[in-house]
């Protein structure tokens, strides 16, 4: 069949050939264009050469099942049920109306809450109200816990600390010179999160002073138990589709289907997709719409509805047998202000006719007994503007700084937008097993104190925006969590 007879047949279907796919089909008999045009019908935008392939060359027959005419070892997670928990999301429970008492709740929760995690520890079992400063005797040595209201430096070059508590204030004075561990410290405060503070108590004209020995965070503790589990089940972790964007990688995210169904890759690799229970995505689906400057230019898919249609038409050839756990991110079409809740129906009503969990961004959820805390991860942004030496490049010592203040998004009024709940979903008080996040479009991970933080990269190549900013992503890099083993690997599609 003819090169030309084939595009304008796949365009009467509204389908479009890449090159490569056309070049596979020309030549060969009608039939065969016939029989890739209907097993992708209703299915497919974009026609790749890996889906001509699928169809028209499948893998020699193997010892198992034959599934729609391709013959395959059935999956080993394919025998075991799914075990999937929503242990906390916003979805459906946000009642804020926006107003200033509404913000005095939620800091408050976050202080009370966070105060609770640094009162766990012996030497911050009872620390004094700020309020009481002002009736102590000056060089009296306190401890104290706080908000950060404020961090500057002086023109002398030592660091200033202003907390602030529900009885008071105080101003923790650092000094250059007298500790270059303690200075250290005070640089990594993060305006807004909460501190413990030990010190020296001086007198000041307008607040109580504090000079400093030593600051410390609300952290996780130092010892933990692993999670059993019994079955040799794993869970891939992905972020970052942004489906709709001309940097979209098609063809490597249809190499990690092919992976999922076994049909590529080496034997270790194979051994990871037989058990592959879940799949889960931290975040942009969907390149969005109008999200930043003249992203219109970037986009073949300028309607938010066919994004999410096209997103749809992927995972739905994701196996049967696993469940697939879908959060938002600053792409999708949710509020921007965070939590933000799932994904509506009525923007992306074929996921949910899907094998999927939809849930909001921050969401825990077990899997397989497995605690997941999941994140999109807009609070980058913020950490690498305020945090001295942090790069985007070293994404999984953002997330450790992250378990360490307790807080998803401890910064207020830089880019991530707050609603203000009366609960503030952003604090950490469990102890997750994996604290999987996106948005930084760079594969890494690191484990601290018995938790996995993990960024699953992304799907998407280099923009405009992060050649901008210098940002290098790593995609087609896949994050398969060995649940049972709790032990993370990454398979390289590119």
């Amino acid at each position: 069949m003819d090169g030309e007879a084939l595009v304008r047949k796949f365009q009467e279907a509204q389908m479009c050939l890449t090159p490569e796919a056309l070049q596979l089909l020309e030549g060969r008999e009608e039939r065969e264009a016939e029989r890739v045009l209907e097993a992708l019908r209703g299915r497919e935008f974009i026609v790749t050469p890996e889906l001509v392939r699928g169809i028209l060359e499948p893998s020699p027959p193997e010892a198992g099942e034959a599934e729609g005419g391709f013959f395959r070892p059935k999956p080993l997670a394919a025998e075991v049920e799914a075990r999937v928990e929503v242990l906390r999301d916003v979805t459906g429970k946000s009642y804020s109306r926006g107003e200033v008492r509404d913000f005095l709740k939620l800091f408050l929760d976050r202080y009370e809450r966070l105060k609770g995690l640094l009162m766990k520890r012996s030497d911050y079992a009872d620390p004094l109200p700020l309020g009481e400063l002002a009736g102590m005797e000056e060089g009296e040595e306190v401890r104290v816990v706080g908000m950060v209201a404020e961090k500057r430096e002086t023109p002398g070059g030592h660091l200033l600390l202003r907390l602030e508590d529900p009885t008071g204030t105080a101003a923790v004075w650092v000094y250059k010179g007298k500790s270059e561990e303690l200075l250290e410290k005070a640089e990594e405060v993060i305006p807004d999160e909460v501190i413990g503070v030990e010190g020296t108590l001086r007198s000041g004209d307008k607040e109580p002073r504090i000079v400093a020995r030593d600051i410390a965070w609300p952290d996780l503790p130092t010892s933990g138990s692993s999670p059993k589990v019994e079955e040799p089940v794993c869970a891939v972790l992905l972020s970052d589709l942004h489906v709709g964007s001309k940097m979209f990688l098609r063809e490597v995210f249809e190499r990690f289907l092919l992976w999922l169904e076994g049909r590529v890759g080496d034997a270790r690799q194979r051994d990871l997709a037989s058990r592959t229970k879940y799949v889960v995505v931290a975040g942009d689906l969907v390149d969005g719409i109008g999200v930043y400057p003249q992203q219109e230019e970037e986009l073949y898919l300028h309607d938010i509805f066919r994004q999410y249609e096209e997103v749809a038409s992927l995972l739905e050839r994701i196996p049967d047998h696993i469940k697939i756990v879908l959060s938002p991110g600053n792409h999708d079409a949710v509020r921007p202000s965070e939590p933000q809740p799932a994904i509506p129906r009525e923007v992306a009503g074929r996921l949910y006719d899907l094998n999927t969990v939809m849930v909001g961004n921050p969401a825990w959820v077990s899997l397989h007994g497995v605690k997941f805390l999941l994140y999109h991860g807009r609070s980058f942004d913020d950490l690498v503007s305020v945090l001295p030496g942090n790069s985007r490049k070293d994404v999984s010592s953002m997330m450790v700084r992250l378990l360490r203040a307790r807080h998803l998004a401890p910064m207020y009024g830089g880019k991530v937008a707050v609603v203000p709940e009366e609960r503030d979903f952003l604090v950490i008080d469990e102890v997750p097993d994996v604290l999987h996040c996106g948005h930084l479009h760079i594969s890494g991970y690191k484990r601290y104190r018995g938790v996995w933080a993990i960024n699953s990269g992304t799907f998407q190549g280099m923009t405009s925006y992060m050649r901008e900013r210098g940002i290098t992503p790593t995609p087609g890099m896949v994050t398969v969590m060995d649940l049972q083993k709790n032990k993370p690997s990454v398979i390289r599609l590119v």
